[in-house]
């Protein structure tokens, strides 16, 4: 593309398609006519056409390059994230109050929650009289 394309189509003018390159292209340009009506491109206009979507392509592909690696990034950085929380977990349980407690304890807690012969009696059966 020579600088007169450049001019012409309003975009471009440095060869590369960057990042402003893909947000801005001037009104009044004829890049931007096409763009923006149902004209259809002159025969002269066609190569330059096809290039700027040759460099989209590869700007593109350079994109789906440069997300895949941060995706696989990501995914170990979560893995290990998960593993560290898994061995933070486990270590705070050490540090849990009930694992202080005398067993004793413990087990009238657990002698508390059983049913009590006079509660098992009294739950089930019909009482008669007063």
């Amino acid at each position: 593309m020579n600088a007169s394309q450049g001019s012409k189509y309003g975009a471009l003018s440095t060869g590369s398609l960057g990042e402003a390159a893909f947000e801005r292209i001037a009104p009044g340009t004829r890049h931007y006519t096409l763009l923006n009506t149902n004209e259809p491109p002159e025969g002269s206009e066609m190569p330059f056409i096809q290039s700027v979507i040759s460099e989209a392509d590869a700007r593109l592909a350079c994109l789906d390059g440069e997300i895949s690696k941060l995706q696989e990034a990501l995914k170990r950085l979560e893995e290990e994230r998960a593993s560290v929380l898994s061995y933070q977990t486990r270590h705070t349980a050490i540090l849990s109050p009930l694992r202080r407690l005398p067993p004793e304890i413990l087990a009238q807690i657990f002698l508390w929650t059983l049913p009590s012969p006079r509660r098992r009696m009294g739950s089930g059966y019909i009482r008669r009289g007063a």
